[in-house]
């Protein structure tokens, strides 16, 4: 959906523990937002990926063992995992999540990875691009294959291409707007 587009919410009742309550506030107080913005984000995050992690076998991994991992690898290996191997399952795994995506889709399911990925990431929105900023302290190798992947499955799916600079430990990609 579109930031421009704004559905109207609803309200609804829920029973938590208070414990849980209390977490959610604490939780909320950190990030500097309420706690409804709190548990909308939870949710959102819960619908556009979580749901979807077991299902298509997504595994969480540490960072020093990814970094380990992919640092083993040669340049040519890493583009190989990332334009065979792992977009035929991502493609996989977005075309489960939806059939048809535009632009503003591909990046919502972006943000929803890197958030839950825990990469540090920002995101400013112009009149012709999306660009995405993406900290991730994993060396260039990973910049490697999150370039080639990302840049493989937006062609693929979108049918754009993107922009991307890397470095050691960062990553922007800049998309056109639909």
């Amino acid at each position: 959906m579109s930031q421009d587009t704004k559905k109207k919410s609803q309200t609804i009742t829920v029973r938590l523990d208070p414990d849980l309550i209390e977490d959610l506030k604490n939780d909320a107080e950190m990030e500097r937002i309420n706690v409804n913005a709190l548990i909308s984000k939870v949710l959102s995050n819960h619908i556009l990926w979580e749901r979807y992690e077991r299902k298509m076998g997504l595994l969480p991994m540490t960072k020093p063992f990814v970094k380990h991992s992919i640092d083993q690898m040669e340049d040519s290996a890493i583009v190989h995992l990332a334009e065979k191997v792992e977009k035929d399952t991502f493609a996989d795994i977005l075309n489960f999540m939806k059939g048809e995506y535009s632009v503003e889709d591909f990046i919502e399911i972006l943000r929803s990875w890197l958030y839950v990925a825990w990469m540090q990431h920002d995101v400013i929105k112009s009149n012709s691009k999306w660009t995405f900023k993406i900290q991730h302290d994993l060396g260039a190798k990973w910049s490697l294959y999150v370039k080639t992947l990302v840049t493989e499955l937006f062609h693929d799916i979108v049918q754009k291409k993107l922009t991307v600079k890397t470095t050691k430990n960062s990553i922007t990609l800049v998309f056109p707007t639909d």
